[in-house]
This record gives structure tokens, sequence and C-alpha cells, in this order.
């Protein structure tokens, strides 16, 4: 009975031993996406020298796609895009993706589902060498949070040009990483988007999805599959509070659903 009670229990030992390998290997990605960040500038300095738009976007299409492949190979986690009939479709226009933001998945997987996505990052950004080097020669958008109405003006005017280009806007809506479970009152969507909508008058396509259970705020990741689903879009000339509602319901209901199917 005493040797009973006393043997290992396998299971136990098994999901611990899993666990500790899962932290390992995210450790090694984490190092990875650091060094390959370094890596993807360099090999693409001839776009910063000349402040190509086009080459450093196919440099960045690069550096996704073999992030996410290591990513599937090392952490097991895998992705599902789902409601590619929603995008609008349009050769003339660009227009916006709202997307709920829960982890650095999403920073990095639109660049594999539209040709030079524009993302948006704060100005400091810019600064550090290489790595803020390339983001001034790829396609984005540069806020400057200190900037005031001055930067707000600039910002539009920014994002104007994109959709002008056809090239399509990825934003999110809560302005920062967002917890698994957490409510809107924790991350309010942000009026900055509202601002935009109404400025560009193009379409907005909300997206939800479930990255933070695979991989969380934290940087912790765990194997399985990541779901991205776009939603109907949200027609142009909508009133500040009804658009809004429209996509925070839509948002957060879908990505809810998503998660709690997973």
């Amino acid at each position: 009975i005493r040797h009973h009670f006393n043997q290992p229990n396998i299971e136990v030992i098994y999901k611990l031993l899993s666990q500790k390998l899962l932290l390992v290997r995210s450790f090694i990605f984490d190092i990875f996406i650091c060094l390959w960040g370094m890596v993807i500038p360099i090999a693409y300095i001839k776009a910063i020298i000349d402040n190509d738009s086009k080459l450093a976007d196919q440099g960045a299409r690069v550096w996704a796609r073999f992030s996410l492949w290591v990513l599937e190979k090392l952490c097991g986690i895998k992705y599902e895009v789902r409601g590619l009939e929603n995008l609008p479709n349009s050769s003339s226009k660009g227009f916006i993706v709202a997307c709920k933001h829960q982890s650095m998945w999403e920073t990095i997987v639109f660049h594999l589902i539209f040709d030079r996505p524009v993302y948006s990052w704060k100005k400091e950004l810019t600064k550090i060498p290489f790595y803020g080097w390339f983001l001034k020669a790829m396609s984005g958008i540069t806020i400057d949070r200190k900037g005031g109405a001055k930067a707000l003006k600039n910002l539009l005017f920014q994002a104007k040009k994109y959709t002008d280009h056809n090239q399509n806007i990825i934003l999110f809506p809560q302005g920062t990483r967002t917890q698994i479970g957490s409510s809107t009152a924790d991350y309010p969507y942000q009026i900055g988007i509202v601002a935009i909508y109404h400025h560009l008058q193009v379409d907005v396509v909300p997206a939800a999805l479930n990255s933070g259970i695979y991989w969380n705020k934290k940087g912790t990741k765990k194997s399985g599959t990541i779901i991205l689903e776009f939603l109907p879009p949200i027609k142009s000339g909508l009133e500040k509070k009804e658009f809004l509602q429209r996509l925070e319901t839509a948002i957060e209901v879908k990505s809810q659903e998503i998660s709690l199917t997973n």
C-alpha cells in the first residue's frame, strides 16, 4: 500500500515537463524574433538607404513568413483565417481593418494576408538604429503622442495617402494588447479610430481573434490554433456613437465566441 501511494504520478510529471519545455521553447522563440528583427534591416539595407517602401515592405513580408513558420515549428502555434469573403473588393481604394489586439501575433500576420499593409507605431521607435530606420522606410503611420492637434492632422494625412494608393490600414481600436477575459471597461475603445473613419470615408472591417490564448500579453506561449476572423464591413457615413457601438459589439462578441470554442 505504501508503495502504491509513493509511486510517482506519471501524468503530473509529464505535464510539468511539458510546461517547462514550452517555457524553454517560448524563450528560444523570443530570442529568435529579436535577432531576426535585426537581420532583416541589415539584409534590406538598400531599402533604408534609398527610402524604398516597396522593398522594405517586401522585407517585412519575408520577416513575417519566416517568423510564423518558426513559431509553428518551435511552439506548435498554427493559425486559421476566416471570413475573407467579407473583405471589400476594391482595386482603387484601401480600407481599415479594426482588429482585436491580444498578442504580438497580429502585428505579424497581416503582412501575409494583405499586399503592403499599413501598421502604426510610436515615433520614438523610429529612432532605434537599423530597426527604427527600417520602420521609417516601410509603409506605416508614425504617431507622435505628444504632438496634440498637429500630430492628429499629420496622422490623418498619412492614413489618407495610403488608402488613396489602395493600401489597407491595420488599427487596434483599444490601443494596446488586452488580456483574455478582460472587459472594455479595462481597455476601452479609443476615439482615434472614429477620427480616421470619418476623415477617410472608407469601410472598416472588424476582425476578431483568440491569439491571447496561445500567446498572451506576457509573451507566454502554448501550442494550438489561433483563429482570426474578418467580420462584415461597417460602411462609411455613420455617426460616432453608432459606429463605435457597432464596432465594439462585433469585435467583442465574436472574439469571445472564438475564445470559448477553443
